[in-house]
């Protein structure tokens, strides 16, 4: 079974126009998260060292990180999508934009260089049944990574003594 290997919940709200998850040393990938087709029912999509994010109609969103061992067993939040990203640094932040500024989130470290990543993001949205008013319109997000190669089991033959 998988483990968690590192955590982080970013404790500052992302205001207004979120868009999404980039790599750090990519400093195109800003520019070209807007090419990356989001919607509220599509509200995931990737290429490489980028993750263009939709936060639907929310005014802040909340974000957390997470590392993983190998795949992650599902969860029971509202929404989930799954994908495949390259990141050249292995390390990522959020942004949002907002007239012509954009703002950084805390960066996430996931320890290797040019890696191929896979990645579950959940999604839910608070309202005023689940908390209290000065929340609502909130979006949380749970980013999950681990590697792909760190999923990949063992032919059965490498387990089995060979006959010369």
């Amino acid at each position: 079974m998988a483990k968690i290997i590192k955590t982080f919940l970013d404790p500052k709200k992302i205001w207004r126009h979120f868009d999404g998850i980039v790599d750090v040393e990519d400093v195109s990938a800003e520019w070209r998260i807007y090419e990356l087709f989001t919607t509220s029912e599509i509200w995931s999509d990737s290429d490489s060292n980028v993750i263009a994010l939709d936060p639907t109609h929310c005014d802040h969103a909340l974000i957390k990180y997470e590392l993983w061992d190998g795949e992650p067993t599902t969860s029971d939040w509202d929404e989930s999508r799954s994908g495949t990203v390259q990141l050249t640094s292995g390390k990522v932040y959020a942004i949002s934009s907002w007239s012509g500024s954009t703002t950084y989130s805390k960066e996430f470290e996931l320890g290797r260089r040019d890696q191929e990543w896979r990645f579950r993001i959940h999604r839910k949205f608070l309202g005023h049944e689940d908390f209290t008013t000065d929340i609502v319109s909130l979006v949380l997000f749970k980013v999950q990574f681990w590697s792909p190669a760190e999923t990949r089991h063992p032919c059965a033959e490498t387990n089995q003594p060979h006959d010369r």
